[in-house]
């Protein structure tokens, strides 16, 4: 419209001056585009760009170069021709009338109130490690900090008086997370409190911003718990075992790392731990009150076998004891061969990685050894992790990094695979490697799956055909560089890859029921394979011997601590693996492949809604279906160990709402033609978008043949 108005005064034609400012126009857009990254990056949603930021440029304007606009007001420093660079406005730009600019409402307020000469902006999410986090809170409080980026770390249990405004940057899931969230400021009776809610372009914000008074006022359901996840209730058994622990060894184990473990060569840690619970008959009565009944079988508490689980060869324990001494022996190994090398003049300017390693010796036996048990996840943490893991993070310069980069493992294997970079406590961490532990080995199995999806998988050692692939479980996590600071971001990270969900089947083929025509097995026990295959499913390489990875292969490589490594590169996808409650829903039209997956992330959207809980704790897949032709659509909680989520779906009441709610979500009222994110499309499965159809879902949702 501004290049229209410019051209109106021109001596073109009136039917040449619509085309040759449209023209114009998409002169100038191929024009960025042959910019590329230099001049655009992506936007908020997908297919949207905007200006990259490195290119903006602030200044003074002078008197005399300020215009404002007859007719609305605008405020502007370039005159083309006297047109009103503000949209559709018909007015024209005068010279500004400087005293009239003074007596601006808010350069008066500007000029007049006790403003700081700076502000401080700090982040406070659950990537900072629990010290530093204090400390910015204190620091906030205090008025040194004069904004926090918070995640939900800040949404319960903080109560700040003199807070006055929140900024949310998307509309929480639930009303009961608003309601937290903007109930931190305000909270004196002499100040109001200012809420404002950034409407992001995803099908959820959209929902809300149409009518607001859903997440401000809806329905604020209790909270339900399953009693029935094995993971998490053996956490709060190892918890209570270490408290009774470090109760009879005082700080001598409690304090910090090195204690708790006895020894970096020969760890001492669990070994203790289980004989101090063998025969302890006073421990057993306690987590015998605090374990439901029909849990006890489950987690041994029947027999002996609880021993192993809290503190055997094989529990988190264990595992997370030999990889804090693996960490502390390679950094030992690392040092004696700096000093052999500047004992033989073989390197020289050492003296800084010598200084840096002594600090990360410093850092891992002086860890608090409640800081350490929590961080692992060996005892329970806010939000109840389970499968985590870390990208272990190094700085250069030996500093304490200050973040927690932890992440569920079907999560960690997309964002920390190779190129794979995160931000954090204003700096960029990037992860150069699968975290490697000494006398420990990653868990390889060989996979295959077929058009029908038909998914198979094996241990490594097995015979298999020729073609199969390989995916490596990290279960230790991910690293960084050791002798490379991180660098300031330059812009948003993008996420380069995204996770499929594969099903091999149940452990026990579960019983079946015919609901409202829909074959619905018992929510059973199953374990899914979640794999991050790369660019076009072709991998990754990974080094064995030191762990590093990369995207394309290399010859010669170094550690991920620097040093020369003899490996090679082997390609592998990254995969976990996820044991959960699962039910199979064989509808009663034969479906096709992607017809099962317009169907299966319908009802993911719809059972969301009927259960009242978050999509992301729900997902589907599809399977061949089972003595039919065509597919199967699996759903299951998308929690280790289940969450009782999926289970509910027995009740006809329950199915039946998730139905209809899946109904409503591909009825059309989104507009598409065929999928869009108001119906069918998310971030998650991004790989299905081309072949989704609401139309599709609609008619097998509809159930009439």
């Amino acid at each position: 419209h501004f290049l229209y108005r410019l051209l109106e005064q021109s001596d073109l034609p009136d039917e040449s001056k619509k085309p040759a400012s449209e023209k114009l126009m998409r002169d100038v857009w191929r024009a960025m585009m042959d910019c590329g990254s230099t001049l655009l990056s992506p936007g908020t949603s997908n297919g949207t760009f905007r200006l990259n930021p490195n290119w903006l440029r602030v200044k003074s304007a002078e008197a005399d170069e300020v215009w404002e606009c007859d007719a609305c007001a605008t405020i502007s420093v370039h005159n083309i021709r006297g047109v009103c660079p503000r949209n559709r406005c018909p007015g024209t730009l005068r010279r500004a009338d400087q005293g009239r600019l003074g007596e601006n409402h808010y350069r008066i307020i500007y000029e007049s109130a006790d403003l700081p000469a700076s502000l401080s902006a700090e982040e406070h999410t659950a990537q900072i490690n629990s010290d530093e986090a204090r400390k910015r809170q204190e620091r906030f409080k205090g008025g040194d900090i004069n904004l926090l980026s918070s995640s939900t770390t800040f949404e319960v249990g903080v109560d700040l008086g003199a807070l006055d405004v929140v900024f949310l940057r998307n509309v929480p899931p639930e009303p009961f997370n608003y309601t937290q969230r903007v109930g931190r400021a305000g909270r004196r009776k002499d100040a109001p409190g200012l809420a404002l809610t950034y409407c992001r372009r995803n099908p959820h914000d959209l929902y809300h911003y149409q009518d607001p008074a859903r997440i401000m006022r809806g329905r604020v359901y209790p909270p339900r718990l399953s009693m029935t996840n094995e993971k998490i209730i053996l956490r709060h058994m190892t918890a209570v075992a270490l408290s009774a622990f470090f109760g009879e060894h005082g700080d001598a184990r409690f304090g910090a790392v090195e204690g708790f473990v006895g020894s970096w060569t020969e760890p001492r840690a669990s070994i203790d731990v289980r004989a101090f619970c063998e025969n302890n008959s006073g421990l057993l009565e306690s987590l015998k009150h605090i374990v439901p009944a029909n849990m006890r079988a489950a987690t041994g508490l029947s027999n002996q076998a609880w021993l192993d689980k809290v503190a055997g060869p094989d529990s988190r324990l264990a595992l997370m004891e030999k990889e804090v001494c693996s960490d502390y022996l390679e950094m030992e190994k690392i040092k004696a061969q700096l000093l052999d090398d500047a004992r033989t003049a073989r390197g020289g300017g050492i003296g800084w990685r010598i200084g840096r390693i002594d600090r990360r010796l410093k850092t891992v036996a002086e860890e608090k050894t409640l800081e350490f048990l929590s961080r692992k996840a060996i005892i329970p943490k806010y939000g109840f992790p389970v499968d985590v893991v870390e990208l272990d993070a190094r700085r250069g310069d030996g500093k304490p990094t200050g973040v927690a980069l932890q992440r569920d493992l079907s999560q960690a294997i997309a964002e920390y695979a190779p190129g794979g970079k995160v931000v954090a406590n204003k700096l960029e961490w990037e992860s150069v490697g699968v975290k490697a532990v000494i006398g420990k080995t990653w868990p390889v199995r060989h996979y295959q799956y077929d058009e029908s999806l038909n998914f198979a998988r094996s241990d490594e050692s097995a015979p298999v055909p020729h073609d199969a692939k390989k995916y490596l479980i990290p279960e230790f996590g991910f690293v960084t560089p050791l002798f490379r600071n991180p660098e300031e971001p330059r812009g948003r990270t993008q996420r380069l890859y995204t996770t499929r969900p594969f099903f091999p089947g149940f452990i026990r083929e579960p019983e079946t029921n015919n609901i409202l025509g829909v074959e619905v097995t018992k929510a059973s026990p199953g374990a899914l394979v979640i794999l991050c295959e790369g660019k076009n499913r072709n991998g990754f390489y990974i080094c064995r011997d030191c762990g590093a990875h990369a995207i394309e292969p290399e010859g010669r490589h170094k550690s991920p601590s620097d040093s020369p490594c003899g490996g090679f590169f082997e390609q592998f996808s990254l995969g976990h693996e996820l044991a959960t409650d699962v039910v199979r829903l064989q509808f009663p039209r034969q479906l096709d492949k992607w017809a099962a997956y317009s169907v299966a992330y319908g009802i993911l959207f719809g059972a969301s809604v009927a259960l009242d809980v978050p999509d992301r704790d729900l997902n589907v897949t599809v399977a061949s279906a089972m003595r039919l032709p065509g597919f199967a659509v699996i759903l299951y909680d998308n929690v280790p160990g289940g969450a009782g989520l999926v289970a509910q779906l027995e009740s006809e009441r329950v199915f039946n709402r998730a139905l209809d709610k899946a109904r409503q979500r591909v009825s059309g009222d989104c507009g598409c033609d065929s999928s869009c994110y108001g119906c069918l499309r998310s971030y998650r499965n991004q790989f299905a978008h081309p072949h989704l159809d609401r139309v599709k879902a609609l008619a097998a949702l509809s159930l009439d043949g």
